[in-house]
């Protein structure tokens, strides 16, 4: 995993890992207080809290700071440069794969609710928050090693945000082959915020129709407070299994924007 990656992976666990969440208000407020343009502009601050938020915490929570949360510190002081890759996860009750082309059974489809940025239309720069629903196709199962427990993460190819997604007589319809540009920075997400969906494929035509997945065993799984935050131990580097529900829990994608329609 290079640098770069790794530093993307790092970043989108920082700003959706409920610990951290008094901080992340924290930091805006600085940026507000620095400059005033931030606070005119939310477009701008968001923009720049999520390109300087993991340097600032890194300062506010030194690893040697005695009176903070272990997990906060280690979180802050950030991952190691190896990440573990694995090809199968099983987690909320469903079981997910990485993309096999020789395979033509798959359980690599993803969907995630997450909050961004959006603009009502092309022309309206104004820019408001709402909840956007992204549909994908899991291609990398990654496990950062935060020292003393690992994070999984999903890096996934989205379909593009709103022209290859589209509501026709009450079903969603994918276009997987439309330009995933706007992705390219940031195509993870948390494991635990997965959806497992299955892509129908219209007959000539590179239009899927989503089809949601119920979970399996669901009844067995054990519930946790979604507002605690769980690390996991993990057993081998192969494939990992855990069980942690989380319901209607809202996300953030930080690279891109969306529409609202």
């Amino acid at each position: 995993m290079t640098d770069e990656w790794l530093e993307i992976a790092h970043r989108y666990v920082l700003l959706n890992t409920s610990i951290v969440e008094p901080f992340l208000e924290m930091h805006k407020d600085e940026l507000r207080k620095t400059n005033q343009i931030y606070a005119r502009n939310s477009g701008l601050l968001w923009k720049r809290h999520v390109e300087t938020f993991p340097k600032w915490l890194k300062e506010k929570v030194p690893i040697d700071k005695g009176e903070e949360n272990d997990l906060l510190k280690w979180l802050a002081y950030g991952p190691r440069k190896q990440a573990i890759s694995c090809t199968g996860f099983i987690i909320n009750g469903q079981r997910f794969n990485v993309e096999d082309d020789k395979k033509t059974t798959q359980n690599s489809g993803v969907s995630i609710d997450a909050t961004t940025m959006c603009r009502s239309s092309a022309k309206d720069q104004s820019q408001v928050a709402d909840v956007v629903s992204y549909y994908g196709v899991l291609k990398e199962i990654i496990l950062l090693d935060y020292h003393t427990f690992q994070i999984p993460l999903f890096r996934c190819l989205w379909a593009n945000v709103p022209n290859g997604i589209r509501i026709e007589d009450g079903l969603t319809l994918v276009n997987l082959e439309e330009s995933q540009s706007q992705f390219v920075k940031d195509p993870f997400i948390l494991a635990s915020q997965a959806k497992q969906v299955f892509y129908s494929r219209e007959r000539d035509s590179s239009w899927h129709v989503v089809m949601m997945a119920r979970p399996r065993g669901f009844y067995e799984l054990e519930y946790y407070d979604r507002h605690e935050y769980m690390p996991i131990i993990l057993e081998n580097n192969i494939e990992t299994r855990l069980d942690d529900v989380v319901e209607e829990d809202q996300y953030v994608r930080v690279d891109c924007e969306g529409t609202l329609v």
